[in-house]
């Protein structure tokens, strides 16, 4: 994976992670947007192929530069690129993979280690009675050279299919009938440990016979005893194993002899290997049981493997879906599960912002419908920026307008101030926007801003299929109709809001207003600037 670091004065903003491709250019449609009169809408293509980054110019009007130098045809990147468009800039940076999380400095997690491989063969090809593997040249029958053979054979190709194998539907049956190709079984089956509860539960079966559809019942006796002492259970004949004499299962299937082998990875019991045989005492030798061994801790791995990778991808989900309404640091926390959101929400101090443009109907009127949408579309991508930049949560969209909270779902250091400061940031760039649509023959946007802090309720409201998360309270009403209220380019906060934050602030205090839905006049103040800059205050 790669990133591309925008720079500003010299020092590192937004990051824009690049897993295959990305395109760069003026336009909302691209990955990377950059809002310079001298970037075209879509200007330039950065892109791995072969395992080398290139870039590429995509025939721009004013060029595409690495370093100083003008791109003339597929650029090799390097670490470090600084890539000029316009008065832009952009550092290309190599991040190292990133496959999965890892649960510390063991890399076993996420890497498939080759020693494994060959401490599994080491223990098959040690001998420490008959039924062990024995050397060659203490073999003289060539039957059982072939079948010790195949056997070791067997082991080396499902281990490495196991290491290529990340869907369980797919690796369980294929280990299980590897087994069955190689062992005098009847029957097998393979158990994984399963949330919520952690209970064993059978996920893959196999019988000799292929027309036998009865249920395998599988002892829990036998089970109980691999899982307690995390080693396999080997007996040679059930019926007479003073261990299991109570097992009714054993007793009413008639299994002679069993093998079960624990799914171990890191000392943790991920799930079991069951065999049995149902005419066949003895049916599996000490050497069987070491290829079952090295094979089950290989099938650990790449069961573990599966999970994180799962787990992975819900984290993935939950990350795109969250991304959308709320600040990257939120969204680390949710996916984190620091951070839980329910149905019902709690109630919390926070402070609500309004935005909206002025003349939007009649600038709609003139316009047509594709226009309206991409100026809409620029004008978000910018504001939304500038919440999550301030640690702020979108709400929502309402037409030409957005609600953001600050201080829910999590609590931030001065978020009432926070939101002023977005407010005061969203006003400038709205100015700097507005020189790009005027020099575009465009006439500019103006914004009318409302702010209220206090309390109210945030939480997941909605039915049970369709669910978003947003607050209710008298801060929302009386924001909206502070942003209601406001003129062009006005900032208004409420008396309440602009009481906590007296010395952070310079104001217009305008006459009290009758606002709908609000019982008592409202004391608006316009705010002008802030006094003083805080330690977290980037511009």
């Amino acid at each position: 994976m790669a990133r591309l670091v925008s720079m500003t004065e010299g020092r590192p903003g937004r990051s824009y992670d690049v897993v295959d491709q990305a395109t760069i250019g003026r336009n909302s449609t691209q990955t990377v947007q950059l809002l310079d009169r001298l970037c075209s809408k879509e200007h330039a293509l950065i892109r791995l192929q072969g395992g080398q980054w290139t870039l590429r110019d995509l025939g721009s009007r004013n060029g595409t530069f690495v370093n100083g130098q003008a791109v003339t045809s597929d650029h090799r990147m390097s670490d470090g690129d600084e890539i000029t468009i316009g008065s832009s800039t952009l550092v290309f940076r190599l991040d190292s993979p990133r496959s999965m999380p890892s649960a510390g400095p063991d890399q076993s997690r996420v890497t498939f280690a080759p020693d494994i491989l060959r401490s599994a063969i080491s223990a098959s090809l040690s001998y420490t009675g008959e039924q062990d593997f024995r050397p060659a040249h203490l073999i003289s029958d060539a039957a059982e050279l072939r079948r010790d053979y195949e056997k070791l054979r067997m082991a080396y190709t499902l281990q490495r299919d196991i290491a290529l194998e990340h869907d369980l539907d797919k690796l369980l049956p294929r280990v299980l009938a590897s087994l069955f190709a190689n062992l005098e079984c009847d029957r097998g089956a393979i158990l994984l440990v399963t949330p919520p509860n952690d209970e064993l539960v059978i996920k893959c079966v196999r019988s000799r016979n292929e027309g036998d559809t009865s249920e395998i019942r599988i002892s829990d006796s036998v089970i109980r005893e691999v899982v307690k002492g995390r080693k396999a259970v080997v007996s040679s004949n059930l019926l007479e194993d003073s261990r299991f004499d109570h097992a009714q299962s054993v007793i009413l299937q008639g299994i002679r002899s069993s093998m079960s082998v624990p799914l171990l990875h890191r000392e943790k019991v991920l799930g079991v290997i069951y065999l049995d045989s149902l005419v066949t005492t003895n049916a599996f030798a000490q050497r069987d049981l070491e290829l079952v061994e090295g094979l089950a801790n290989q099938a650990a791995l790449a069961i573990d493997n599966s999970i994180l990778m799962k787990q992975r991808e819900e984290d993935i989900r939950v990350r795109e879906k969250f991304s959308r309404l709320l600040s990257p640091r939120v969204v680390d926390q949710l996916v984190d599960q620091r951070v839980e959101l329910t149905k019902g929400g709690s109630n919390r101090i926070s402070t609500v912002l309004f935005s909206d443009l002025r003349g939007f109907t009649s600038m709609s009127e003139r316009l047509g419908p594709e226009e309206i949408v991409s100026m809409l579309n620029e004008y978000f991508e910018l504001m939304v920026e500038i919440v999550f930049e301030f640690e702020g949560t979108l709400d929502k969209y309402m037409g030409d307008g957005l609600m953001a909270v600050f201080g829910s779902p999590v609590d931030i250091e001065d978020a009432p101030l926070k939101a002023v400061a977005a407010a005061l940031r969203m006003r400038e760039a709205l100015a700097q926007y507005n020189i790009f649509r005027r020099a575009d023959g465009k006439e500019a946007l103006n914004v009318g801003i409302g702010i209220d802090t206090g309390p109210l309720v945030a939480g997941y409201m909605g039915s049970s299929k369709t669910m978003n998360y947003t607050v209710i309270g008298a801060p929302v009403n009386l924001a909206s109709r502070l942003c209601g209220a406001a003129q062009p380019t006005e900032i208004l906060i409420s008396n309440g809001t602009h009481a906590a934050l007296h010395d952070w602030l310079q104001v217009e205090t305008k006459p009290p207003m009758a606002l709908k839905g609000i019982s008592e006049p409202v004391i608006p103040h316009n705010v002008s600037r802030l006094k003083k800059r805080p330690e977290w205050l980037k511009f």
